[in-house]
């Protein structure tokens, strides 16, 4: 997982998606995740994650790594549901609520800085638990280039290639180095913070939103999904058999998106 690559996309990004409040991006994930919880309508599901699809393309948030975390819970999804799950169809719900869910996160994460996704989670959370996640975030680039250098090092020195168990050794011994110089950095730190005044809480300003509208939309856009999953779920019996009129329309947003992005390139 390319962290830079996500930290990236998250603050260097100027979409309307990137602009809208963070609030309101938390907002409208609690609601897709309570239409994925009531949804068990495969066309309906299939229709949300279009949508979703939809949004990240407009936003420009790049595909392929939207992609690519999304679907890291597909897997256990499909071992849990193809193991358990009494049909095939089932089966398919299971992991396309998987993949849906992850959708809806991960565009939160490509569009919102980390310290931002945190700031209202701070006002429910301990102190020592808004903070810890706050630090593991920074912790992430620091041990992710010590590693990176570790390895590159080690080649430098004794190029291990042709033998897999000696790069597993060297992988190995990168590793260690990691972890004996996380615990220093997180004695480091804790250090630091103390000199400088911690007092148990980090203070995180909120970012107001700028565009009520945009904010407005998203929120609505959300609600409409979730009114649609609840929809379906109480009048099934009736509305299965137009199960398609969702996905049709999520289809003709995702073109829509496709066809927006590709101009604006």
């Amino acid at each position: 997982m390319d962290i830079s690559a996500i930290d990236r996309s998250a603050t260097q990004g100027r979409s309307w998606l990137h602009v809208v409040a963070p609030s309101s991006k938390l907002v409208g994930l609690v609601l897709l995740l309570a239409s994925v919880i009531v949804s068990w309508n495969a066309l309906v599901l299939a229709a949300l994650a279009a949508g979703l699809l939809a949004v990240g393309m407009s936003a420009k948030v790049p595909m392929r790594l939207l992609l690519a975390l999304s679907l890291y819970p597909a897997l256990f999804a499909a071992i849990f549901a193809f193991a358990s799950a009494p049909s095939w169809l089932q089966a398919t719900v299971i992991v396309l609520k998987a993949v849906t869910a992850a959708l809806a996160s991960v565009l939160i994460v490509l569009t919102t800085p980390y310290p931002q996704v945190f700031a209202p989670v701070q006002r429910v959370v301990p102190g020592v638990v808004g903070d810890a996640l706050l630090m593991t975030y920074r912790a992430f680039f620091l041990l992710a280039e010590r590693f990176t250098d570790v390895v590159r090092s080690i080649r430098l020195r004794a190029p291990v290639t042709g033998s897999p168990m000696r790069s597993m050794r060297s992988t190995g011994a990168a590793l260690g180095n990691v972890l004996l110089y996380s615990a220093d950095l997180a004695q480091r730190e804790y250090d630091i913070m103390r000199v400088r005044g911690y007092e148990g809480r980090l203070r995180i300003e909120r970012t107001r939103a700028t565009r009520p509208l945009l904010d407005a939309a998203l929120i609505a856009l959300a609600a409409l999904g979730f009114a649609t999953a609840l929809l379906w779920r109480i009048r099934w019996e009736t509305l299965n058999p137009y199960s398609w009129f969702p996905l049709g329309i999520a289809m003709v947003m995702l073109g829509a998106a496709g066809l927006y992005r590709w101009r604006q390139a």
